[in-house]
């Protein structure tokens, strides 16, 4: 029952992001990823 609920929270938190930013959970943390694998680059 407990991943039924996780599933339905995340769907509505991937919903709302999708609304606001135009980007899926998964598209938002890789461009988040991308963007801090640049920073440290740029740190070296």
């Amino acid at each position: 029952m407990g991943t039924i609920i996780g599933l339905v929270v995340l769907a509505a938190i991937d919903w709302y992001l999708v609304r606001k930013t135009g980007l899926h959970i998964h598209q938002l943390i890789s461009k988040k990823y991308a963007e801090h694998l640049r920073g440290k680059e740029h740190h070296k």
